[in-house]
């Protein structure tokens, strides 16, 4: 066969699949077919070699355009079309066009409107864009006195490849397009489900029954490896969880924490917590320190991927109150999603359990990181947050101690200030295993001081999270680099003329305890800046 026959064949195929293709009820999204990594650092290789090809194969495109017609209907689902010629051109889009699907994370706060909110890179060159309150993205181009605006962030994308390649028919915006540090793909799954009208039940006919059918088997989910090596080492119940059939939830805020359809998506999707308030009240009172909010704190700004670590501590099960008193950071298994979600590596586990028991404490919870988006729990967090409690629940005895999480958000550009969020919450489980997160109430114990340990433990961290490059032969006596985070460019301007080290230090010092005066805040903060600086080669 003909190379360029086969070759517009095999175009036209793509295509066809491209303009039919719904997104799968699991969250996976179809990609162009240029699309071959969800890493930016292969973004410049890619698109080179797709515009060589562009180039090279023109006839062959042709021949596919003419066999298939003119190009018709717009991608579905996230993949929306973009007109190959100018902007005059009348666009046709689906149910799900860019500006809809931005306006829904505006409106779910998973975005903020602002000036420079957008990124993309293309042949190692950084375009910087607007976004606006009603999805609007603005690019203001230089060498152009009015700015440039666009309905979606994939019309803004081409316009950026354009540049150097004029001939780039489409793009794929949500691939290549950055809010902040992670990729508008990974944002835009954390989306909750679009409401459906409900349709009217059809009754179906009565069929004549030919053989008898058993009843079905549900789908039974895998236990991570780190469930199992937790409960080895932390010598906890392990008892098995029956997986029931799944029941319609009675509220938005209920999430069946066992069911695995629609698993990559439903996963994503964040949970606002309920609040105890009235007549019902919080069952335990928690109580932290100034050096566990410390740790946590400088923990997560260091790493543009979530973090992980486990809370120790003890509880007064007369008084019901819950001391959280040591955070201990954890380390993460390496995975392509490491901007939305963590994965904890079980052979760190060990570890902290001989840590806390040498000072007479048990793992009272766990914290990670929600690197630039709001602290609410995703359905994943509940599901490991009722997993855990189930793990280190003591029989179910009243003496038991309660089982806490902690999310913090180091970089989302919705906090009030430059202190981090820090949401503390539990799941309540009823009925047929729905759970819901409770926001939990944390007060600082009285402390006046913060132990010796924790400026080497935050030593630890910052060796930890340098890059490769920060390193050289000199750097011997430094704690070994985790080869498996991507460390945060602290340099780089977080907002309101602030880098994101400045936003670090004035984050860490309003953790310190509120006794210390300002010389004393000045000194402490000065100096782990001034170690992190060093380690960091900044």
């Amino acid at each position: 066969m003909d190379e360029d026959l086969a070759l517009a064949m095999a175009l036209q195929a793509q295509e066809e699949e491209f303009a039919g293709h719904d997104a799968r009820a699991d969250g996976f999204r179809i990609r162009a077919a240029y699309a071959d990594s969800d890493d930016d650092d292969d973004d410049d290789g890619d698109q080179d070699d797709d515009d060589k090809r562009a180039g090279g194969k023109k006839g062959a495109r042709a021949g596919a355009g003419d066999a298939k017609g003119d190009a018709k209907g717009d991608a579905k689902g996230d993949q929306e079309a973009v007109p190959s010629s100018g902007a005059s051109e009348k666009k046709r889009r689906g149910p799900k066009d860019g500006k809809v699907i931005m306006k829904r994370m505006l409106e779910h706060g998973l975005v903020t409107p602002g000036e420079n909110a957008l990124s993309t890179t293309h042949n190692k060159k950084e375009t910087l864009a607007d976004l606006k309150e009603d999805g609007t993205v603005v690019w203001r181009k230089d060498g152009e006195e009015k700015p440039l605006e666009f309905n979606s962030v994939t019309e803004f994308r081409l316009a950026v490849v354009r540049l150097v390649n004029p001939e780039r028919k489409n793009d794929n915006g949500w691939d290549w397009v950055r809010f902040g540090d992670v990729k508008l793909n990974d944002l835009k799954k954390q989306l909750p489900p679009e409401e459906v009208p409900e349709k009217p039940v059809k009754v179906p006919r009565e069929k004549k029954v030919t053989k008898a059918t058993g009843p079905s088997t549900p789908k039974k989910r895998k236990k991570k490896d780190a469930d199992d090596v937790a409960f080895k080492v932390a010598g906890v119940r392990a008892d098995a969880v029956i997986p029931r059939e799944k029941r319609a939830s009675r509220n938005a805020t209920k999430v069946n924490v066992f069911d695995n359809e629609g698993e990559r998506q439903g996963d994503l999707q964040m949970v606002p917590c309920e609040q105890y308030r009235g007549s019902r009240q919080q069952p335990f009172k928690v109580t932290t320190t100034a050096a566990v909010e410390l740790v946590i704190d400088f923990h997560s700004h260091l790493c543009k991927d979530e973090i992980i670590g486990f809370l120790g501590g003890s509880f007064d099960a007369e008084t019901k109150t819950l001391r959280v008193t040591r955070a201990l950071p954890a380390r993460q298994l390496k995975q392509d999603h490491a901007g939305v979600e963590v994965e904890l590596d079980p052979e760190s586990v060990p570890d902290i359990v001989e840590t806390l028991t040498a000072n007479d404490e048990r793992i009272v919870g766990w914290y990670h990181s929600h690197p630039v988006f709001a602290t609410h729990p995703s359905v994943r967090d509940i599901e490991n947050q009722v997993n855990y409690q189930m793990m280190f629940d003591d029989g179910g005895s009243s003496m038991s101690a309660p089982f806490v999480g902690a999310i913090v958000g180091p970089y989302d550009m919705r906090n009030e200030t430059a202190s981090s969020d820090v949401r503390w919450f539990h799941a309540v489980t009823r009925g047929d295993y729905d759970a819901e997160p409770y926001e939990l109430k944390v007060d600082k114990a009285g402390c006046v001081d913060v132990p010796g340990h924790v400026v080497s433990e935050l030593k630890v961290l910052a060796d930890r999270f340098r890059s490769s490059e920060m390193s050289d032969s000199n750097d011997n006596a430094l704690a070994p680099i985790d080869t498996n985070v991507t460390p945060v460019a602290l340099t780089e301007h977080w907002r309101d003329g602030a880098t994101r080290l400045q936003k670090l230090e004035q984050s860490i010092t309003s953790r310190l305890p509120a006794a210390w005066d300002e010389n004393a805040r000045g000194a402490y903060v000065g100096g782990v800046v001034k170690y992190l600086r060093k380690s960091w080669k900044l």
